[in-house]
This record gives structure tokens, sequence and C-alpha cells, in this order.
């Protein structure tokens, strides 16, 4: 009678809104090697359902972790169909730069905020970036702002000037707040394609904007098999530079 009490009362608890199971389901997809290390694509391999209504997806394109993403959200279900909801912020990018180009064997780099205070700090902190396959490691300076907010860097004063692939600067623009961007038009910024142009405005943005973007993703759940059927999320106006997630075809419950 004992045995019987506990597993009656198991099967009430299981069915009690909110209390599902721990749910795992998987597809690693096609592999490929190279070498002696295996890969996967950048798909979402491991979608978990936890018992709170909450999610996790993961990619683990390898052994390393270096190359894996998650994703957290909350879910629903309504009948077979499940509801993954999340969301995450876009912000306006905090430095806009303008390239021009001229003969002058230096660079001209002049600074000011998009609100036109004035910069007190006076100080910048400017880094060397060099094409990867020179092999240099980067050389850090800090340079004094003149009085009309500019800095000038002359060609031979940068070693190694025909490696030079970016150039990275890091600016406090009050007692809380940092601006860095790096100023190239190499992409990526240590791959050297081409000249920095030598005359370059930069503007910092005081107040960048910042949305919020929903995004829910729709699947469907057949016996063991979870499959996605739609992705979708709201606009926005600012530009969205995060990666879209990318399912395979169906996942497996693991038991």
């Amino acid at each position: 009678m004992r045995l019987i009490f506990i597993i009656s009362s198991l099967l009430v608890w299981q069915s009690l809104p909110g209390q599902e199971n721990l749910m795992v389901f998987q597809n690693f997809g096609m592999p490929w090697t190279l070498g002696k290390d295996t890969f996967y694509s950048s798909k979402i391999h491991e979608i978990t359902l936890n018992p709170d209504k909450t999610y996790e997806f993961w990619s683990r394109q390898h052994i390393s972790c270096f190359t894996w993403h998650q994703y957290k959200g909350v879910w629903e279900r309504q009948g077979d169909t499940l509801f993954f909801s999340d969301k995450y912020e876009v912000d306006e990018n905090d430095v806009r730069v303008i390239y021009q180009k001229d003969l002058r064997q230096y660079f001209t780099i002049k600074f000011k905020t998009d609100r036109h205070s004035e910069l007190n700090n006076k100080s910048i902190k400017v880094q060397y970036v060099y094409d990867y396959d020179a092999h240099i490691d980067d050389v850090e300076k800090v340079f004094t702002i003149n009085p009309d907010n500019s800095i000038q860097i002359l060609f031979n004063d940068i070693p190694d000037f025909n490696q030079l692939s970016g150039i990275k600067i890091v600016y406090q623009i009050n007692s809380t707040e940092k601006r860095y961007d790096f100023l190239t038009q190499n992409n990526p910024v240590n791959s050297k394609k081409s000249d920095i142009p030598n005359v370059i405005s930069v503007e910092f943005v005081e107040r960048p904007k910042k949305e919020m973007v929903y995004r829910v993703v729709k699947a469907v759940i057949t016996g063991d098999t979870l499959q996605i059927l739609s992705v979708s999320k709201t606009k926005t106006t600012l530009p969205d530079y995060n990666l879209e997630i990318e399912f395979e075809n169906n996942y497996v419950l693991m038991k």
C-alpha cells in the first residue's frame, strides 16, 4: 500500500500546472573534421525546457567552450505547440567616424561630442593594431589632445607603419563612461587590405539610443520530436547586429 501511495503522489505532482519534467532535445547536425578536431555548425544543437518554464538554447560548435553560445528565455505550451520568448537590447553606436584623405604624412584625428560638450579630459589612449600575418604585438601610447580637440600622429613615429591595420582609441568621456572604437576600413581590424585614411573625424555620442527586441520561436512537439516552425522578432529603428538564431530541422528528446 505504501508503494502505491508514493507512485500515485508522483503522478499527481507531475500533472500539476507548471510542474513539468526537465526535457532536453538534441540535434548536432552533420559534423565535419579538420585534422583531429570535429566541428559542428553554428546552429542550435540543444534545447532544454526547465520545470520553472525557462529554457536554454545551446550551440556547441567544438569541444572548446570558446565557440559556444547560449540563449535564455521563458516558454509556454499550448497543446502540442511551444512558444519560446526572449528579449535583448540593441544600442546606437556611441562613436561615429568620418574618413578623408590628403597627401600629408601624418594622421590628424579630431574629436567632438554630438552635443558639442567640452572635452575636459585631454588624455586619450591609442593602440596600434597590426596585420595578423605580420605577427607584431600591438603598441599602446597615450596622447594629449590639442586645444583644437585634435591629435597628430606622424607616420614615421608609428613602429612598423607599413603593417598597420587599425588604430584603437579609448577615451574617458566623463567620470563614469568610456568610449572606444577602432579607426580602420579593414574588416577584420587586424587584417590589412588597405591603408587607413589619414584625416579622421571622431564624434562621441553622449546619450546613445537603446531599443528592446522581443523574439518568439514557435515549435511543435510530435512524440519525442521537436520541430521549429518559425522565428519572429519585433523591428527596431536602430541597426540590429546580433546574429540570427538558426536551428536544425528537428530535435530528438534525450532519455
